[in-house]
């Protein structure tokens, strides 16, 4: 006659199942996010090499490359023939950090925003970023952002100065470790740079809420490997 298991034996297994799977979500969950990473990393890369091949073409620069203030997300118009496409349209998924899933309804986050309305999932799905979770480091005024007027090749530390960035990097934010829902200091964050690299580093926050707060409005402390303005 074969034997059935008793009560206590099916107890230990459900037991034993259930501390690999208390272990196994965690390296799950892990390699799930460097993945996205791995992706957000290889889209800033596209895009960073795209634009500077555009400024190759056009004086160096990327100044009064569209319209207007939101020269930040509209920079992508004119990036498609530097993509290998035919244009950068509201699907192109080169625009598009796989772990930017922000809920753009929360009014704490509307509040580090410029612009809105903003609302449902991810800021790539916002007309106001024009469908984009990469923001160009620029102004469409030197007179309001002298980076913006500034050729390439005159960028005194082009491996600090921030070209293009996550939308959150900008905001104190991260798509990558969210230790709190909102702005915190040293959130991670892909940012690329004027000399080409691409970096996966700390963002510094000095505390300040509101939009004027927001990290991208001020250089950071000193000790931080980054900088969105000529010194």
């Amino acid at each position: 006659m074969k034997r059935a298991f008793t009560l206590v034996e099916l107890l230990v297994v459900i037991a034993i199942i259930a501390i690999l799977a208390a272990m196994l979500i965690p390296v799950v969950n892990k390699a799930e996010g460097a993945a996205k990473r791995t992706t957000c990393i290889n889209n800033l890369a596209q895009i960073n090499h795209a634009l500077l091949m555009y400024a190759d073409e056009h004086a160096d620069t990327v100044r009064g490359l569209t319209n207007g203030d939101q020269i930040y997300f509209t920079y992508k118009n004119s990036m498609g023939p530097y993509l290998s496409r035919s244009g950068a349209d509201t699907n192109d998924a080169v625009f598009a950090c796989p772990a930017d899933d922000f809920n753009c309804s929360d009014p704490k986050i509307q509040a580090l925003l410029p612009f809105n309305p903003i609302n449902g999932t991810s800021f790539y799905h916002q007309p106001a970023t024009d469908y984009s979770s990469y923001f160009f480091n620029g102004s469409a005024d030197a007179g309001d952002d002298p980076r913006a007027a500034r050729p390439f090749s005159q960028v005194r530390h082009p491996s600090q100065m921030v070209l293009v960035a996550e939308d959150s990097g900008g905001l104190g934010l991260s798509a990558h470790n969210r230790k709190q829902p909102y702005p915190f200091n040293n959130a991670v964050n892909v940012m690329s740079f004027v000399d080409g690299h691409v970096s996966y580093i700390r963002i510094y926050w000095d505390g300040t809420n509101g939009f004027d707060g927001n990290p991208a409005m001020y250089n950071p402390a000193p000790g931080y490997d980054y900088e969105w303005f000529a010194n």
